[in-house]
């Protein structure tokens, strides 16, 4: 490994990576492993690149043998990026031409094949991210075409590896992840302060926060969640609309989501209601929020996940939420360089919480009629508790018609 120019973390960061990996295929008997996605190939090697969303075109392929060796294949138009921003040396990496230029493979699948047999592992045990939470970034055609090339390779799934190592963030990545939510609580703010009721639509409020993200440092901006009255209530997981905000009285609204920084999201929910909430709306948000704030009590390493999540079901069942409970069994989840990362905080998660895990708490209530309650906070495991990422304000916001 060599430093790069547009190099991220400290060459010890990426080198523990790697060797984090390497131990582990060991464990597992694997020769190789395949790494295609925009999030392993940053987080192991560096590599970053502009053209990650293209549908006809991979960056780079980061492969990596059980002995340590390792390599990016990449295009040759593809391989200076790759250069400037991977921690690979340059010696190291293997390109391919399309227009069959003397001495390179000329698809992608003939390169990564190459790499293989060069490795001396083309018949061996290859991991690929076939698994929970990942997508392989090959086409169906480029996989068909590499499979043909390594008839005697056995491929099996490296999810429960990799999600082994991203799972838990190292201090570096936790101060990243600081920073990015700490870009999303001032998006926030600058959202609600910027909305007026009977005017200011669901795009209006995301473009504005966007513009703030990028100008606090954000990379990268998801569509929002933005939802006001009662016909988008229901409409979980829904972009921003041309809905005006605040049409009535009594009209719940929530923003769902947050930027990117660094390649690493952060992901939380607050709520406001134009003028003022009827008493049972302020009921089912008080409830919606102290459960939320209940189960970040109990936060801690070594406690089970799906312990909070039943924590917080019994809680809701005990208030008499039980059908106002639309996210019962299933209530949170990891962060990093995905906006969802494995583990979750649900019941069928059997993973025992960790110091280092960055994670979301989002239980919620919902009445068709009255609206969506609840807050999503993220928060980093501790050794004795948890430390909350995002300190932004939990009151029912009330916005002045």
């Amino acid at each position: 490994m060599q430093k790069s120019m547009m190099m991220e973390f400290s060459l010890e960061e990426y080198q523990s990576r790697m060797d984090k990996l390497v131990a582990g295929m060991q464990r597992r008997g694997m020769d190789a492993i395949l790494l295609s996605s925009k999030e392993g190939t940053r987080y192991f090697a560096g590599l970053q690149s502009i053209v990650w969303d293209s549908k006809i075109a991979v960056p780079g392929l980061l492969v990596v043998t059980a002995d340590g060796r390792s390599t990016i294949v990449s295009s040759t138009s593809n391989q200076p990026t790759v250069k400037v921003t991977s921690v690979l040396d340059p010696d190291t990496l293997i390109a391919y031409s399309r227009t069959n230029e003397p001495g390179f493979p000329d698809t992608f699948p003939k390169a990564v094949a190459y790499a293989l047999e060069k490795f001396g592992v083309k018949s061996g045990r290859i991991g690929m991210e076939i698994g929970h939470g990942f997508r392989v970034s090959m086409s169906y055609a480029d996989q068909k075409a590499l499979f043909a090339l390594i008839p005697d390779a056995q491929i099996v799934d490296a999810a429960e590896l990799l999600w082994e190592i991203r799972r838990v963030k190292s201090p570096a990545e936790i101060e990243v992840m600081r920073k990015v939510c700490a870009i999303n609580v001032a998006a926030y703010k600058k959202g609600f302060e910027s909305i007026v009721c009977g005017k200011t639509t669901e795009e209006e409020l995301f473009r504005t926060m966007a513009a703030e993200s990028f100008l606090q440092g954000a990379e990268q901006m998801l569509p929002l969640g933005i939802r006001c009255g009662r016909e988008r209530y229901p409409q979980g997981n829904c972009p921003p609309s041309k809905r005006v905000i605040g049409l009535t009285e009594g009209e719940m609204m929530l923003i769902d989501g947050g930027p990117c920084y660094m390649g690493y999201y952060s992901d939380i929910i607050r709520q406001a209601v134009t003028g003022k909430p009827s008493d049972r709306q302020q009921e089912l948000y008080d409830i919606a929020v102290e459960g939320n704030n209940l189960g970040l009590s109990h936060i801690r390493a070594g406690v089970p996940a799906r312990e909070i999540c039943k924590l917080v079901d019994d809680f809701y069942s005990a208030k008499g939420c039980d059908r106002y409970n639309r996210a019962k069994g299933w209530m949170g989840h990891g962060l990093g360089l995905d906006v969802h990362e494995m583990p979750t905080i649900s019941m069928d998660c059997d993973t025992i919480l960790e110091p280092g895990m960055v994670m979301a708490l989002e239980p919620e209530l919902f009445d068709p009629q009255l609206g969506v309650f609840g807050i999503e906070q993220n928060f980093v495991v501790t050794e004795t508790g948890y430390e909350l990422l995002t300190p932004a304000p939990q009151e029912l916001l009330r916005l002045p018609m």
